[in-house]
């Protein structure tokens, strides 16, 4: 029975495996083993933008001018070079046998190094793990051309400039403001898994419609969302430009905001003043309400992780479920109350990503530099940023730190 088929995580291509071969995990490339064979397969594959010819890859192989057995030929429309050659390898004699395939913008380099005599007993082998190697006939958009379209349908949804890309999947939105494109360019790799031809604009932009909240489609009674409400932080400005305006109270200004979003298990559709018009007898007060009650029950009793001191004492506290919401527990009642007693009353609080959040003691200069520089590194690298500084966590609020 034949391994399970490999798949590129890019989706631009896709090999059968024969019996026996299977992907070699503590290989840093892309290498596939046979238990009973004394060589392995290695398997590159590099893209050239569409309508770019690109170099001939086979040419500039290593060992290209002492190749033997030269051919070239078409499979269908994809195109096949083969050469192979025998030299030395650490004193030792090896065998090379190369392969090219491409189709289109995508280049595949796969190469066979082993014994001279191995390589002849398992020719047939190598041979069928080429033939299984499937090129996408319609490759999805790589995380560049997925940037720079999510700039153009970004800047068509709200009628302005585009805005920055500051690196793949990531686009800059406003002064203080990042939007990262991590979840939507899944998104669109999982469509493309359902269907090739999927368009990728009009994905993007029901992906932005329901990230601000501007989705013409009704949420539905507030009976049937009000359990699947929860507060959401959110760094300043984030939604402001959308044409429908979004529920949104100040946490600390020009700094945090709070929203509400919908909780569907898969995406946050965030709650704009036109799902609450259509809620007859609810305020906002209520929503509000309701998405930190929920989110209280949803916690439980508070889980934390510990950070000590030399002197065996809690010197911080880390909130990390990773379910979208350990910032949005900055808002939970008695906050302060309950975690003063255990850290003191002069504390410091990090949101740097919504998966992250940090309490601890302002008392320690060391601790507070230490913490100050991951958030900051933090928010300036991984997904969903907040914000990459501290704050004073108050019985009144947050306020501003300055250290």
């Amino acid at each position: 029975m034949s391994a399970a088929p490999y798949m590129d995580p890019s989706r631009l291509f896709a090999i059968r495996l024969p019996d026996g071969f299977a992907r070699d995990e503590r290989a840093k490339s892309l290498v596939f083993r046979h238990p009973d064979m004394d060589g392995a397969v290695t398997v590159s594959c590099m893209r050239h933008r569409l309508g770019e010819a690109g170099p001939d890859l086979f040419e500039s192989l290593p060992g290209r001018e002492h190749m033997q057995a030269v051919a070239r030929h078409k499979v269908g429309d994809v195109g096949v070079s083969y050469g192979e050659y025998e030299g030395e390898l650490q004193n030792d004699a090896e065998f090379w046998r190369w392969w090219v395939l491409q189709r289109g913008p995508v280049g595949i380099v796969v190469s066979f190094n082993g014994s001279p005599e191995d390589a002849e007993t398992w020719r047939e082998e190598v041979d069928a793990l080429v033939a299984g190697i499937e090129i996408a006939q319609r490759p999805p958009l790589s995380v560049e051309e997925f940037t720079a379209l999510a700039a153009r349908v970004y800047a068509d949804a709200l009628g302005k400039p585009a805005p920055g890309i500051i690196k793949p999947l990531e686009l800059k939105t406003g002064e203080n403001s990042v939007l990262r494109l991590e979840n939507a360019y899944a998104s669109y790799l999982q469509a493309w898994d359902r269907d090739s031809q999927v368009e990728a604009p009009a994905l993007l932009a029901q992906w932005f419609e329901q990230l601000w909240g501007t989705d013409s489609r009704p949420l539905g009674g507030f009976d049937e969302v009000q359990t699947l409400l929860r507060p959401v932080v959110k760094p300043w400005g984030f939604g402001r430009e959308t044409r429908i305006p979004l529920l949104r109270r100040t946490l600390l200004e020009h700094e945090l905001e709070l929203l509400i979003a919908v909780d569907t298990g898969r995406t946050l559709r965030f709650v704009s003043a036109e799902d609450l018009s259509r809620w007859e007898g609810v305020t906002e007060e209520d929503a509000f309400f309701y998405a930190r009650e929920n989110l209280l029950a949803e916690t439980g009793e508070l889980e934390v992780k510990a950070l000590a001191g030399p002197d065996g004492r809690p010197k911080a506290v880390i909130f990390e479920l990773r379910d979208s919401f350990d910032a949005a527990r900055l808002t939970l009642p008695n906050l302060y109350e309950r975690l003063a007693p255990v850290l003191g009353a002069d504390l410091l609080v990090g949101v740097p990503t919504r998966d992250f959040m940090i309490v601890l003691s302002a008392e320690d200069p060391m601790l507070v530099s230490d913490i100050s520089a991951q958030v900051k590194a933090d928010a300036a690298n991984l997904p969903y940023a907040i914000s990459g500084k501290l704050f004073r966590l108050t019985a009144e609020g947050l306020a501003d730190y300055v250290a």
